[in-house]
């Protein structure tokens, strides 16, 4: 009888830790799901976000291929161009000994 009693003490210590492993593994799960659709949510912004980015890259490229096209000049857009004084030009030089950039209005070093 003794040692009935013994074995059903294991018995029950053995299944209560079995329930809460069960328990345990499906809380588990369900957090591990949970962050993977967070995730999955996260990823489908930011790829609409890139599509949003794309589309407005090729607008953009689009918008400056007519700005700076040849035949917007051929039109007769050259009012606003117009060539400088030659005393408005300025001259930037470096010297080889320092980093810094020389600005000077003449072409003298």
């Amino acid at each position: 009888m003794n040692r009935f009693v013994c074995k059903c003490r294991y018995f029950n210590i053995i299944f209560c830790l079995f329930i809460f492993l069960i328990i345990l593994s499906v809380f588990g799960i369900l957090w591990i799901r949970s962050n993977v659709v967070a995730v999955e949510y996260k990823l489908s912004q930011l790829e609409e976000k890139k599509k949003n980015l794309l589309r407005e890259q090729k607008m953009l490229l689009a918008q400056k291929s007519s700005l700076t096209s040849i035949a917007r000049l051929e039109r007769g857009e050259l009012f606003s161009l117009h060539f400088p004084d030659r005393k408005k030009v300025i001259y930037i030089t470096q010297d080889s000994n320092t980093s810094v950039n020389r600005v000077s209005f003449n072409k003298r070093d």
